[in-house]
């Protein structure tokens, strides 16, 4: 459990809750206004630098988000989520493997934070660390079955690294959770392609084609398939 420092984690400062209530309404540019009156009469607001970081993130501005989290984290080193913040804006920097370091300090906190597994295996598979990123979304499918959008990527991943029954047995528990996903039909498609089972191919190819008739990926396997029946050209 965290040790409690209230000048560094709460603070009842009316500038701080004003803060709150700006950010609530969507007035970001009032909220980091508040939160600097805050942090201008105690820099020792570990918590404020991150509130502050996080709106400057939400608004785009990245450059002033990483400086606060930077600050937030100088401040809360042992506070995951702050780690965290500061990770995701380094990726959207394209600062990916400063992104992968810091994820992994909030890993060395917490392992079990999931969202901290999730995007290591977007960063790792950004930069074709394959097994890594492999590694991480098993991680998240394991202790979540729910989380979708992370077998689709295990998916992608098994399909890259020629693992292609492992990335059918990912790519058909998303058609389960989402029978109207045209991407994942002909990802499935793609990996029974491979394995030269043709029928299983073309009835998903043309599953993802039935769900969206401008999918690329699925007009070209039935070419390759040499099945244009019934099917539009572009």
């Amino acid at each position: 459990m965290l040790e409690h420092h209230p000048h560094k984690y709460d603070s009842d400062d009316p500038d701080v809750l004003a803060a709150y209530q700006a950010e609530t309404d969507g007035r970001f540019l009032e909220a980091i206004d508040y939160y600097k009156k805050a942090l201008n009469r105690n820099p020792e607001l570990g918590i404020v630098y991150k509130h502050c970081g996080n709106v400057y993130y939400r608004i785009g501005q990245l450059d002033e988000a990483v400086y606060y989290l930077e600050k937030s984290v100088e401040l809360l080193p042992k506070f995951p989520t702050a780690l965290y913040d500061l990770s995701l804006a380094y990726y959207l920097q394209a600062k990916i493997r400063l992104a992968i370091k810091t994820m992994n300090r909030v890993l060395e906190l917490d392992d079990n934070f999931l969202m901290a597994h999730y995007w290591l295996g977007i960063m790792h598979y950004y930069i074709g660390h394959l097994t890594e990123s492999k590694e991480h979304y098993a991680m998240v499918t394991q202790h979540s079955p729910n989380f979708t959008i992370a077998y689709f990527h295990l998916g992608v991943t098994n399909l890259r690294m020629g693992n292609y029954e492992d990335a059918i047995t990912d790519f058909n528990v998303v058609i389960e959770k989402n029978p109207e996903s045209p991407s994942a039909y002909a990802l499935v498609a793609d990996a029974y392609l491979n394995l030269e089972k043709n029928y299983e191919a073309r009835m998903n190819y043309k599953k993802a084609l039935e769900l969206d008739p401008e999918d690329k990926k699925a007009l070209k396997g039935l070419e390759m398939l040499d099945d244009f029946s019934g099917v539009r050209r572009f």
